[in-house]
């Protein structure tokens, strides 16, 4: 009786309102900050014209509003299709979600499109745009190694006074990671599934950026495996430029901003880690996991990874110690805070983010070694 007289006080949201859309063959392909969904021109336009959080006689009437017969009808369909779905109360499960693994929005697909109108007339200009850069990628890289190997001094023509950058080449650090995700988002439109939201979070203890690249799976392994690498195209090339310009100026914060270019893009290379590199070799894997050597090359990658996340917790755990004394004396004189306990904090919370990160990649691994064991099943019978 309660859930009777509740049910129309009920709020609604339509989270596909502020969808970036683009056109993907006979369907619109709405794109949220996390997902994308492939969309009937006629629902794209409902939820166009929709309000974005009303209760049912709200939806009701704009339906009506809109000139549309059996407004009911087209109400309960926009639901089953999830186009409009109940408007949940965050809980403190949510809460904590948030906290361990934020997702902060930064740049938007709109804001991305307005930016790069000049350069997206067109998937052949694209193309032709991102061949250019992957030449100047591969030079970008082969020198990054370099540096990393032998040093600024052999790496760069113009030998250097200092070694160290200071704020400037934290900026270039920052600035080659965002040109990094727009690589990933750039190639995902030239791919045909429109540009895509880039966002802040943090991977196991890492901060990171991020980008929405959901629905690769609908296009075909080369475009996948483009857009799992357009960052590395785009950041090799801004690492190619930094690289130049340090040899031009002998600037040590370009040298500097260039050495940790590189360690993120090793880093980033890593199929160990759920960054580039293991979404490439996933999609690798997941065209030819019928064949025995790629389920036999998987094996392997499930024993590497899964000792791997054991590892990694392990050091982690390792830190608990050091922080919870840290932690004890900081409870004990408030006043530490401000001669540098803040940093106590900054590890306890990075230790927490890790720990949780660490054995959330165990159920990972799991459901991939079920997968594993339902691709061979299916071999067999």
């Amino acid at each position: 009786m309660d859930k009777v007289c509740l049910a129309g006080a009920i709020t609604y949201e339509n989270h596909l309102k502020k969808a970036y859309s683009v056109r993907s063959e006979d369907k619109i392909l709405a794109i949220t900050d996390t997902s994308c969904y492939h969309l009937a021109e006629e629902t794209a336009w409902l939820a166009a014209n929709l309000p974005e959080t009303d209760m049912k006689d709200g939806y009701l009437k704009s339906l009506t509003g809109l000139g549309l017969n059996d407004p009911q009808k087209i109400f309960s369909k926009l639901v089953s299709l999830g186009a409009l779905r109940e408007k949940e109360k965050r809980s403190r499960k949510d809460i904590l979600k948030m906290v361990l693994a934020p997702q902060i929005k930064l740049l938007s697909a709109q804001l991305q499109e307005r930016f790069l109108r000049f350069f997206i007339s067109g998937q052949a200009v694209s193309d032709r745009i991102i061949r250019i850069l992957a030449a100047g990628a591969a030079a970008g890289l082969l020198w990054g190694m370099l540096l990393l190997l032998a040093g600024p001094g052999k790496a760069l023509p113009i030998p250097l006074t200092e070694t160290t950058g200071g704020g400037l080449a934290v900026a270039l650090v920052i600035l080659g990671s965002l040109v990094h995700e727009l690589g990933h988002s750039f190639a995902a439109m030239a791919s045909g599934i429109g540009l895509r939201p880039i966002g802040f979070s943090v991977y196991l203890i890492y901060p990171i950026f991020y980008t929405n690249v959901s629905g690769v799976e609908k296009v075909g392994l080369i475009r996948r495996a483009l857009i799992d690498c357009g960052g590395f195209i785009f950041q090799g090339a801004f690492l190619f430029l930094l690289l130049l310009a340090c040899s031009l100026t002998a600037n040590p914060s370009f040298a500097e901003a260039a050495r940790w270019i590189a360690v993120i893009i090793l880093f980033n290379l890593n199929p160990l880690f759920r960054t580039d590199g293991y979404w490439l070799y996933k999609d690798v894997y997941s065209e030819f996991k019928t064949n025995r050597w790629a389920r036999a090359a998987h094996y392997l990658y499930l024993a590497a990874f899964l000792a791997f996340s054991a590892w990694f917790l392990w050091r982690v755990g390792g830190r608990f110690g050091d922080i919870w004394r840290g932690l004890n004396m900081l409870f004990h004189s408030p006043g530490y805070f401000f001669a540098g306990g803040y940093r106590i904090i900054l590890a306890a919370y990075f230790v927490l983010v890790g720990l949780s990160g660490g054995l959330r990649r165990f159920r990972e691994g799991h459901q991939e070694w079920q997968e594993l064991q339902a691709t061979v099943t299916a071999k067999t019978t």
